[in-house]
């Protein structure tokens, strides 16, 4: 199976919806999250719920797997705001969007704003913004 080609992330106009997507994130991701963030809480493990810097993380890696981010590309802002718990192991699915593009200054200024919803449930659990800066050039050349 051919891997679909990457769309370079500072191309991408104001609305543009990317894919639906379902993720999982597992006790081991949790488990992985929490050594990485140095957090001892058992609390997570415990109540089988999922941090919610976890899920976004996993949001924004899935994001990633879909758009392409070019040399000097920085992530100047993130926004979580957690609206329910999530238990590990829940499936979610992820639905995000150009919510702003700008350009100034030589830079693209992109906000991804996403959210994940937990099956069979109609309201977001976690909903985030993210802003990053890519150099204007490398959109116009289409990142090459």
């Amino acid at each position: 199976m051919a891997v679909p080609a990457r769309v370079l992330l500072a191309t991408l106009p104001k609305g543009y919806q990317f894919p639906p997507t379902s993720l999982r994130l597992t006790v081991e991701d949790v488990s992985c999250y929490l050594d990485a963030v140095q957090d001892p809480n058992p609390l997570y493990l415990e109540r089988r719920l999922a941090p919610p810097l976890a899920v976004a993380a996993l949001a924004l890696g899935s994001l990633l797997e879909v758009v392409e981010l070019p040399a000097g590309t920085l992530h100047t802002g993130q926004e979580v705001e957690a609206r329910a718990g999530l238990p590990i192991d829940a499936e979610l699915t992820l639905a995000g969007r150009i919510g702003q593009r700008s350009e100034r200054a030589g830079l693209i200024i992109s906000v991804i704003e996403f959210e994940l919803t937990a099956a069979g449930s109609d309201a977001a659990a976690l909903t985030g913004r993210t802003t990053v800066l890519a150099p204007a050039d490398v959109a116009s050349e289409g990142g090459r």
